[in-house]
């Protein structure tokens, strides 16, 4: 091919896929069993093997097809995923993201340096244990009860561990123990009706232990609490593990417990007097502090009792409902205010015929008086006073009509949108919700780092979307262990400094313009703005002269870059470089924003701002070739309209100066493969956002304006379609595409030269350039087929998928078609036959280029009609362009 390197292109797929693996196998290792997660990584990785091979990369297609085999053993339902088996695969994913890092010069060195690494992470892979489902043996009924039971167990472990965490702090305060044990009997009364006899023991010692404590025979000791808290988490473990196996476990932690839970017998003191105990609400409305103790400011039922609720009068029943079910009823609330909305403009026409109406009388008038006012005697003053009455009938008709009309219409809106809140509020979960675990993680951290925190949450009784809520969980827990291992100082430290011993952490959250508002804090040792600037340069992020001009904000910004990390010291609990660059990929991914602000020796907020709920999208709707698409707001730095006078073009690269910055200008039209926009009256629209601290300024048509739009995901039979998050309707219903920022400026970064804005005449082209469709999953293989066509003279548009390239082909003329045959959606044989049973497009040449070169492939290809089978390693030589030569001829007609 010239010399023409493959691996650059390679690598900036491996890059692009790379963060969403490393976010997949975060959320898998979070829970092994989302069926959803293990599809998309397999996706992911068959791209990449898919890249690797065309590339000849052989270690990454072998490792890339290792990493795949569990999970589609998960997929065909022979297995489940095991934690074991994630962890293997992370591990694996970590070389992957060096290949990446490595120069094309020194790519084939260093592959050969890590050999054994690729070899022991395949095997590592082969051997990683899968366990088999188990559950063919249990009735359906037992599953259910078993679900009911893990259910209830976590439920009561949460509000054991709170419960307990106060006692810790309050030992004197008795009357805690009271929920604590009505929480032990409820994990003892759902255990025994599944038959766990090793929980209902364990919760039984559990309680004895407790009413020993209530009756003042034994102290309320760090001990205690500490064997109580491992027998809460034992009991939630044991309870997942059951309902994984569909029977009881063969545990002998268990044992181990119980003996702890005996020795406690060994510490009875003799019995006090105590006070009475203040209330629990009481007790969570004060403040009290201890090593990473978290007390609420807000009471919640949840820390009142260990219970599910509290055994008060008038408490609403709780009915469980499928997640699906939800989503549906939403949708169709959705639906309903659109349709409603639909009503207005049939009211608005009455209107308009109302008024008409009167016209049509001043018209009528008019005649009587032209025609001489002519009396009733007259046939034709009679015929004008029978018109003059029946145009009063039907303008009074009309009138009452109108207004019946206009008041049901508004009604209906009315119904429609308290309908679609209603239905939206079932989702809505306080905030709180997702930090139930936070005081015992603080707790632990603290302990374990020898520090002492006390953590503060306020404002955590907002609503937020129960999807949105899951999803903050991971980056609210990783600033949470941020504040702590980086943040706050050890006591001694902070002694010396003057400060408490004790650490603050604080939480708060508040709902602001439609959105959720969540400020993290800590008064520990703050950033050192010096240390980041240091290290982005030794990394060479930034040279020495950009990096000594960057103001804090562009510093801080590098804390977000994957793999960056000031702590030279690598713990379990931080110095790998992951983490804050977790927390913005997840916050993106909810089209969410993170600001930091930090003093040095004073501590660091982290600014989080998302929208409160998925479903509802506050967007800037934007008009691009005469179709709306929608920015998500919280992703929109600006709008702006600049003279085409004021874009400047630098090594093939435009930009305009905004403010004293430079804002990269990309023609999205193109972008998207929609034509090209050339602007209007010597002005451009742009929307402006960022990526990694870079400014892209996205030509549109104009501006349409902010609407709170319903957002729905798209079809998944669609698979995933590049640049788009998902759809919605405007008020007047028309239908509106809702953009993917992230891929966006992924796509801009890479293709910016390309996507320039056109400001003059073009003049006219001598001849027609052929044009060729090119069709394929996989970014690499598109662009080198791209590259190649273009350099030789033709018109390339590309396809992602075989239904992407078979809507393209019927809209618009191609002389050459080139797929892939393993696609989502529609695969290549699948267009090849399609294209060639049309009789419009069988004349069209179809060429197949293919990994698979066995001779049955070849013969599917050959008997769909394909006038031509190669495999990609004929890219290697000069095979590819001359097949094409020879089927269409030169590029450029006459």
């Amino acid at each position: 091919m010239n010399g023409f390197s493959l691996f650059p292109l390679f690598r900036d797929e491996l890059l692009r896929l790379q963060q969403d693996l490393k976010n997949l196998l975060l959320q898998l290792s979070v829970d092994p069993t989302e069926r959803s997660r293990v599809d998309q990584l397999s996706r992911k990785l068959h791209a990449l093997k898919g890249a690797a091979r065309v590339a000849n990369i052989i270690p990454a297609e072998k490792l890339a097809t290792a990493m795949e085999g569990p999970l589609n053993a998960v997929r065909r339902g022979e297995c489940e995923q095991h934690p074991e088996t994630v962890e293997r695969m992370s591990r694996a994913s970590e070389l992957l993201e060096q290949l990446g890092t490595q120069s094309e010069d020194a790519v084939h060195a260093w592959l050969a340096s890590q050999q054994m690494a690729f070899t022991d992470a395949i095997k590592s892979l082969a051997q990683a244990p899968v366990p088999t489902r188990g559950r063919a043996d249990i009735s359906n009924a037992d599953n259910k009860m078993l679900e009911l039971f893990a259910s209830e167990v976590e439920e009561q472990s949460a509000a054991l561990g709170r419960s307990l965490m106060l006692l810790e702090a309050q030992p004197e305060q008795l009357g805690l123990i009271a929920p604590i044990m009505r929480a032990a009997h409820s994990i003892k009364g759902a255990a025994r009706a599944v038959r766990q006899e090793q929980a209902v023991r364990i919760a039984h010692a559990m309680e004895d232990r407790l009413s020993a404590m209530q009756r003042g025979e034994l102290a309320v000791s760090d001990v205690a609490i500490e064997v109580l808290i491992a027998c809460s988490d034992h009991l939630f473990a044991q309870a997942k593990e059951a309902l994984a196996l569909g029977r009881e476990p063969e545990n002998t932690k268990s044992l181990a417990l119980l003996k702890r839970l005996e020795a406690l017998e060994a510490q009875v003191e003799d019995r006090v007097d105590v006070e009475p105990a203040p209330t629990s609400t009481t007790l969570l409305e004060g403040s009290a502090r201890g090593h990473g103790e978290l007390l609420s400011i807000e009471p919640t039922p949840q820390a009142v009792g260990a219970g599910s609720y509290i055994p008060v009068a008038n408490v609403d029943a709780v009915l469980k409902v499928h997640a699906s079910k939800i989503s549906e009823l939403i949708g169709m609330a959705g639906q309903g205010v659109v349709e409603a909305r639909r009503l207005r403009p049939y009211a608005e026409r009455l209107q308009r015929l109302r008024r008409d109406g009167v016209m049509l009388s001043e018209l009528i008038d008019d005649l009587h008086h032209a025609l001489g006012a002519p009396t009733l005697a007259d046939p034709i003053g009679a015929r004008v006073a029978e018109l003059r009455k029946r145009i009063g009938e039907s303008r009074r008709a009309l009138g009452g009509w109108s207004e019946e009309f206009g008041e049901f219409s508004r009604e209906a809106d009315n119904l429609n949108q308290r309908l679609y809140r209603a239905a939206t509020a079932t989702r809505m979960r306080p905030l709180r919700d997702a930090l139930l675990a936070f005081p015992r993680m603080a707790r632990d951290l603290a302990k374990k780092l020898g520090k002492k925190v006390y953590l503060v949450q306020q404002g955590t009784h907002v609503d937020v979307d129960r999807d949105m809520l899951e999803r903050l969980e991971a980056p609210l827990t990783h600033l949470l262990r941020n504040a702590i291992d980086h943040g706050i100082e050890l006591p001694s430290v902070r002694r010396a400094l003057g400060k408490s011993e004790e650490g603050r952490v604080r939480i708060h959250a508040d709902h602001r313009a439609g959105m959720l508002a969540v400020e993290f804090n800590d008064d520990g040792a703050g950033i050192d703005v010096e240390k980041i600037r240091s290290k982005a340069i030794a990394r060479g992020l930034v040279s020495q002269q950009q990096g000594a001009s960057l103001d804090n904000q562009a510093l801080y910004g590098f804390l977000f870059q994957p793999g960056f990390s000031t702590t030279n010291a690598v713990t379990e609990v931080s110095g790998r470089g992951v983490g804050l660059d977790v927390v913005r990929d997840l916050l993106h991914q909810v089209n969410g924003t993170c600001r930091v602000q930090s003093k040095l020796g004073q501590g660091t907020s982290f600014f989080l701002s998302v929208p409160i709920s998925r479903s509802i999208t506050r967007a800037m709707v934007v008009l691009i070739n005469g179709e709306p698409y929608a920015f998500p707001l919280t992703r929109v730095d600006r709008i702006a309209q600049i003279p085409t006078l004021s874009v400047h073009t630098v090594e093939g690269r435009q930009y305009v100066s905004l403010e004293g910055r430079n804002i990269g200008l990309v023609d999205l039209a193109r972008l998207l493969e929609l034509g090209e926009a050339l602007p209007e009256e010597d002005q451009i629209c742009i929307v402006v956002v960022e990526r990694q601290g870079r400014p892209y300024g996205f030509a549109v048509d104009r501006f349409l304006g902010e609407f709170d739009l319903a957002a729905r995901a798209l079809d998944p039979r669609l698979g995933q379609v590049s640049d788009l998050a998902g759809s919605a309707l405007l008020p007047d219903g028309e239908p509106v595409l809702l953009l993917d920022v992230d891929d966006l400026l992924r796509s801009a970064a890479r293709q910016e030269r390309s996507l320039k804005i056109s400001i003059a005449d073009k003049g006219t082209r001598v001849g027609r350039r052929k044009r060729v469709l090119v069709v394929d999953d996989s970014i690499s293989v598109r662009e080198l087929e791209r590259q190649l066509l273009s350099n030789r003279g033709f018109d390339v548009q590309v396809a992602v998928d075989g239904v992407d390239g078979w809507g393209q082909v019927r809209e618009s003329e191609f002389d050459l078609v080139i797929t892939d045959v393993d696609m989502p959606r529609m695969d290549g044989i699948q267009l090849t036959r399609s294209i060639k049973q049309d009789p419009r497009l069988r004349n069209v040449p179809v060429i197949i280029v293919s990994y698979r070169d066995r001779q049955e492939d070849r013969s599917r290809g050959m008997d769909a009609r394909a006038d031509c089978y190669l495999t990609k390693g004929d890219f290697h030589d000069e095979t590819f362009l001359r097949t094409v030569l020879d089927l269409v001829g030169e590029p450029v007609e006459g």
